[in-house]
Order: structure tokens, then C-alpha cells, then sequence
């Protein structure tokens, strides 16, 4: 354990002579350092500090730093956002790798007008719902988060989510995290923290190594979702959590039909888990776990799936030829409600009968740009998922 002592900081301010009240950076990374202390007394002049990878469990002693402008606290122990208000000359915050759970706090940063760049990748907080439209609205100067550009449309889209589901945010129920209290003066003290620190990096290698090789295994081998059947008439249940419009494209020519879902264009394509079978589609948000899952309006063939997204209006187009071509017309035919229905004719899943899926509205052909080109990176043709 090393504590924040006037021999360290003027030790690590040698390129200002050691002068510590015209200080204006300085740089304690990997210390081991477990409380912010004493530097907010004798460095007030400070504009860079830089705490990163310590032992640092709260957010304190920082109140008089009027003028620090950038303040890093990637990779510590910090489980609560806190006494960072008073910081009115804060522009750059970066919390990586820190255990904070609970995003509201971050409410009370919304005042600083400085503050346009923040980083909190790797904290728990990122697997709730919500959390990245609720940053973006409450902090109105951010300009980057994560280091992605903050654009006007997704400060527009970010804030229609955040007015539309912000009871289910205020009513969130975040978990508390509880950091180890080891002795801090006990030698086992920094031996345990070596052995956690050598776990989560075995345990980083294997998230990566796992996906890397679900990438390269056969599609049969892949774990699929499960499927919601109702088991009184063997439908396939369709439901929309998700809110996407989506409309069907029939191709007689090509044997083909193709489903267009409009998912918004802010959305990120990894974040999306496309799973399709012989009866349906089913779409999971990584980031809301929420879905959505269509029935076929014909039986087809699930080994021989392509799926496009359109860069210029985000729309989802997954292509899939038919069992029987010859149920095929040419046109366009869409659901006009978000919600589909069970009243509405779906492909019985138990077994190989084929309905026709009457269409609820019937539309001109849109010309929407779809310029498809090559299938993005991002989204490989998938076969046989």
C-alpha cells in the first residue's frame, strides 16, 4: 500500500521543479494507491491528474480542484459517482474499469458545462437499460461517450427514449457492489489484489477466446434461443418488445421474400442477435435483452440466409428463399402496427403446413435509397442461423 504523501507528490513533480502550488499535472498511476488525499490541499493550481490503475475505492478530497480539467480513474475500485459537482473546470472524466452500478448519479454532473468527453466502459452500470440514452440526456455538453461522437440525432433519439420509459428508469433497482475490505496495512492485502487482478485477466482471454471460436464453429453447433410456441394451437407467438415497424417484400422472380425491419439507424449492428429458423425471426437487443419475433408468412429454407443493414436508413433486411415458390406474388405487404398479433394467420411450427400470413396493409413500393452494395463487416451473411 503506498498513501499520498508530500515526498510523493513532490517526488512526481519534478518537471515543475517540485513546486507544488503552481502544479498543473501530475501523474500516481499505478501506485497502489487506495485514498485520494492531501493532493486537493497542496495542488489547487492542478488541471491533470491522473489516478488510474490503483486500489482507489471512493471519489473524495477533490472538491477544491476548481481548476482540473481532466481527471482519470480508469481501472480502481470506485463503486459510487460522488463528489465530482464542484469540479466546474472538469471537461474529460474517465472511470474505465470501475464498479459503479448506479448511473443516476451521474445526474449531478449535468451542470458542468465543460464536461464533453466521458468514459465509463466496464463498469456494471453499462448492463442496465436505458443507461446510455440517460447519460447522454442529462449530461447536454457531452460531446463523446466511450470515445464515440455524441451526434445531434442521437441526442434527439436519446432523449425521446429517455421521456418515453423514464419511470422504468427512476425505478431501477441497482445492485450494490461490495468491494473487498482487506486490511489495508496486511501484506496478504496486495497478494490478493495480484491474484484478482491475474483472474480478471484469465477471464478477459476466455471471453475473447470463447468468441472467437463461437465464430468459427458449424451453425448447428451454435446454442439457439429458444422459440415462444403456443402450445393450444402450435402458432408461433409474435410479439414486439422492441417497437421496430417491419414490413415483408415477396419476390416471385428470385423465389425469395425478404423482412424489412426499421431498426433505428443510431442502433449499432453488434448489438443486435439475429436468429432465424424455417417459421420465424427472432430479434434480441444485447443491450435491453428486450425482442421481437416474427412468423413467416411461408415455410423457407433456414440454411440459406442473408441479412443486410441499410447504412443510410438503418433498416434490417434479412433475404430467404421459400420452400415453395409457388405461394410467391410480387409486391410489398407490411404490418402497420408495432405490435403484431396472435389473431393474425401464422406458420404452424409443429408441423410443415403452410398459411398464407394475410397482409394488414397493403403498400406502394418505397424508394427509400436502399443502397445495399456488399454486406457489411459487421453483419456477415448468416447461414443456417
Amino acid at each position: 500500500m503506498v498513501k499520498i504523501t508530500l515526498e510523493l507528490l513532490r517526488k512526481r513533480s519534478e518537471h515543475n521543479d517540485s513546486i507544488l502550488d503552481t502544479l498543473e499535472e501530475i501523474a500516481l498511476h499505478q501506485y497502489m494507491i487506495r485514498k485520494i488525499e492531501l493532493i486537493g490541499d497542496v495542488c489547487r493550481n492542478l488541471q491533470i491528474l491522473l489516478l488510474q490503475n490503483n486500489k482507489i475505492r471512493r471519489i473524495e478530497n477533490l472538491s477544491t480542484l476548481k481548476k482540473l480539467k481532466y481527471l482519470n480513474l480508469a481501472i480502481n475500485r470506485v463503486a459510487k459517482l460522488e463528489n465530482l459537482a464542484s469540479l466546474e473546470s472538469l471537461e474529460k472524466l474517465d472511470l474505465t474499469a470501475n464498479y459503479i452500478h448506479n448511473y443516476l448519479d451521474f445526474a449531478t454532473l449535468g451542470h458542468l458545462s465543460r464536461l464533453t468527453e466521458l468514459y465509463v466502459v466496464g463498469n456494471p452500470l453499462t448492463t442496465y437499460p436505458y443507461w446510455r440514452e440517460y447519460l447522454i440526456t442529462v449530461l447536454p455538453h457531452l460531446e463523446k461517450l466511450d470515445g464515440h461522437e455524441i451526434t445531434r440525432t442521437d441526442r434527439i433519439l436519446a432523449s425521446s427514449i429517455y421521456n418515453e420509459h423514464l419511470a422504468e428508469i427512476t425505478a431501477t433497482s441497482f445492485r450494490e457492489y461490495d468491494t473487498p475490505h482487506w486490511d489495508e496495512d496486511s501484506d496478504n492485502s496486495d497478494y490478493e489484489d495480484r491474484d484478482a487482478n491475474i483472474k480478471v485477466k484469465r477471464a478477459a482471454e476466455e471471453t475473447a477466446s470463447a468468441e472467437y471460436r463461437n465464430r468459427n464453429i458449424l451453425p448447428e453447433e451454435r446454442h439457439r434461443p429458444p422459440r415462444t410456441v403456443d402450445p393450444s394451437t402450435g402458432l408461433v407467438r409474435q410479439y414486439n418488445e422492441l417497437g421496430f415497424t417491419f414490413q415483408f417484400e415477396e419476390d416471385a422472380s428470385k423465389r425469395e421474400i425478404c423482412c424489412k425491419i426499421m431498426v433505428p439507424i443510431h442502433m449499432q449492428t453488434n448489438l443486435l442477435e439475429i436468429d432465424v429458423d424455417p417459421f420465424s425471426i427472432l430479434l434480441i437487443s444485447k443491450e435491453s435483452k428486450k425482442q421481437m419475433q416474427i412468423a413467416w408468412p411461408y415455410e423457407i429454407f433456414a440454411d440459406s440466409v442473408v441479412c443486410r443493414r441499410i447504412t443510410s436508413t438503418g433498416a434490417l433486411k434479412i433475404y430467404v428463399r421459400v420452400v415453395d415458390p409457388s405461394v410467391l406474388q410480387e409486391g410489398i405487404w407490411a404490418s402497420s402496427s408495432k405490435q403484431p398479433t396472435n389473431q393474425t394467420p401464422v406458420v404452424i411450427a409443429s408441423n410443415k403446413d403452410v398459411r398464407k400470413l394475410e397482409p394488414v396493409v397493403h403498400t406502394q413500393d418505397v424508394s427509400d435509397s436502399d443502397i445495399e452494395g456488399s454486406i457489411p463487416s459487421d453483419l456477415p451473411e448468416l447461414e443456417g442461423v
